[in-house]
């Protein structure tokens, strides 16, 4: 029986762990990365086969930061002849900017605060939600292709156009991002006054800056990318942070309850 053929392109963390995925279920993964030192480090690691883009693969996935999809897609689409995909956190300034009927957009909601291949995970997509955003250019037959591929990687598919992916994930993914730099921002202000107060921080505190240790670059695409529905969210958390000071500051404590 052939082995079946996958690309990676981007061996970050999430790169890293969609090229240790796919070889747990009997694919034969080339990778790229615009680092050579990561390349030969994924390939001395086992985490790819092979360094470079098969023209042969069924299925590519682009894994780089998110300014750089597009062209990557372009890339991928114009040196093999499968299936199409990537893993940014915003869509539609890929789907505008591919036209295809092999290209799928897609986001799989998983990530980890360990950063690149050191943080690879070849379970990191069991269970996790992974968005597909098609367009009106993909074709049936490449998505159900793609779904397939997910699903045996153990993730949930939810589909959604692009614009409504980026607004949801501005809420449920962006802002809490932005929101744990801010809080470990004041945390080390107070830190400097009162030596202490990292030292009182309980559950409650780290698990809402845990992902502020992530790779701090690639939130910089995210925000120029994604800007508009961010800053809608901001304002959101704005205003309500706005309300929830008047309720203490008033001791309404029925509304606060």
């Amino acid at each position: 029986m052939a082995t079946r053929r996958a690309n990676v392109l981007g061996l970050g963390l999430i790169g890293g762990s969609l090229a240790l995925a796919l070889a747990k279920h009997g694919f034969s993964v080339s990778g790229s990365d615009t680092s050579s030192d990561v390349e030969q480090s994924a390939l001395a690691r086992g985490v790819i086969s092979a360094v470079g883009i098969d023209p042969q693969a069924e299925v590519s996935f682009v894994a780089t930061p998110v300014s750089s999809i597009p062209e990557q897609v372009m890339l991928a689409l114009a040196k093999t002849t499968g299936i199409v995909t990537d893993v940014g956190g915003v869509k539609s300034s890929v789907v505008n900017a591919v036209s295809d009927a092999r290209f799928i957009g897609g986001h799989p909601m998983a990530g980890s605060e360990l950063a690149g291949l050191d943080g690879a995970d070849d379970a990191l997509f069991e269970g996790a939600v992974w968005v597909l955003t098609p367009s009106v250019e993909s074709s049936d037959e490449s998505f159900e292709s793609l779904a397939k591929i997910i699903r045996t990687l153990g993730a949930e598919i939810v589909v959604l156009d692009a614009q409504r992916h980026d607004r949801l994930v501005a809420v449920v993914s962006h802002l809490p991002h932005l929101t744990a730099a801010t809080l470990m921002g004041l945390a080390h202000i107070t830190a400097e006054e009162h030596v202490a107060v990292l030292r009182l921080a309980a559950g409650g505190f780290r698990d809402m800056t845990r992902v502020a240790s992530g790779l701090p670059q690639i939130w910089i695409d995210i925000c120029r990318e994604n800007r508009s529905a961010i800053l809608d969210a901001l304002d959101g958390m704005i205003s309500g942070l706005t309300e929830m000071r008047g309720i203490v500051e008033s001791q309404d404590n029925q509304a606060l309850l």
